[in-house]
């Protein structure tokens, strides 16, 4: 964990930025300008999915906040052990969780995803349960 973490590029900042080159230089700019780069995101849960790997699960994570592109987000990716982490048990769709980590891979159709150093999950507010009340009826 090298200490030192950047909020930008976004997760949605990175993903324009990619659609935006020809297809074939795609993968030489994602290795050249993404790849490594430590970051923190402010993140909502979406989902975890088992992988058959024993405790390791991988998490699915949406970019918090509200912004122009919001729908056309694509999800964040990380593998967690959840008996190393057993918070995580507890987490519910739209709870808000802070991601420190680097990037290892980008995914122009599936996503980003990060290796951890660290999260946070934050607790509920009274706009979250909103969040969370409403993600729940789709």
């Amino acid at each position: 964990m090298n200490g030192t973490y950047s909020q930008t590029p976004t997760q949605a900042q990175i993903h324009r930025a990619i659609k935006r080159l020809p297809s074939l230089q795609r993968d030489e700019v994602i290795a050249s300008r993404y790849l490594g780069l430590s970051v923190y995101w402010k993140t909502r849960f979406f989902d975890a999915l088992d992988m058959n790997r024993g405790s390791l699960k991988h998490f699915a994570f949406n970019q918090r906040g509200w912004h122009r592109f919001s729908r056309m987000d694509q999800p964040i990716y990380a593998y967690i052990d959840i008996d190393r982490y057993p918070e995580t048990h507890s987490l519910r769709r739209g709870g808000r969780v802070d991601l420190y980590g680097t990037i290892v891979k980008v995914d122009t159709v599936l996503g980003i995803t990060l290796a951890l150093d660290r999260f946070e999950i934050l607790p509920l507010t009274l706009f979250d349960r909103f969040v969370v009340r409403e993600d729940s009826h789709v």
